[in-house]
């Protein structure tokens, strides 16, 4: 039974990389690659003595340092903001975008994409 799935599975996989269909083709190689299982690896805690092995405390370990990384206890010296460069303020930016140049960004759109990490459909 497991033989006929994997050669059900792998002729399909094959008839969408022959067709062209990419998307199906990825899903297809996606259910043959997953799902994956993840092995927390064990992590040292901040003052190195102890070896951190369960999720809770392994997650509280990375909370802490990312919580001292972006502190707000760093200063920036007067010296350093003065010698950044400054560029001209752009008031082009501030006006909507026109109807053409939304008409142009839609068309640049690749098909099933959308052009960012918002979760929503090109076509929408």
């Amino acid at each position: 039974m497991q033989n006929k799935w994997w050669t059900n599975l792998a002729e399909e996989t094959q008839h969408y990389a022959d067709t062209g269909n990419t998307r199906a083709f990825y899903e297809a190689l996606r259910a043959v690659y997953s799902p994956t299982y993840q092995v927390q690896a064990p992590l040292h805690s901040s003052d190195g003595n102890n070896l951190l092995t369960d999720k809770e405390s392994i997650l509280r370990c990375w909370a802490e340092h990312f919580g001292n990384l972006f502190a707000d206890k760093r200063q920036v010296q007067e010296e350093s903001i003065r010698r950044i460069p400054q560029h001209a303020e752009r008031v082009e930016l501030d006006e909507p975008p026109t109807q053409e140049e939304v008409k142009v960004a839609i068309a640049k759109l690749k098909c099933h994409k959308a052009p960012g990490v918002d979760g929503l459909p090109a076509e929408v």
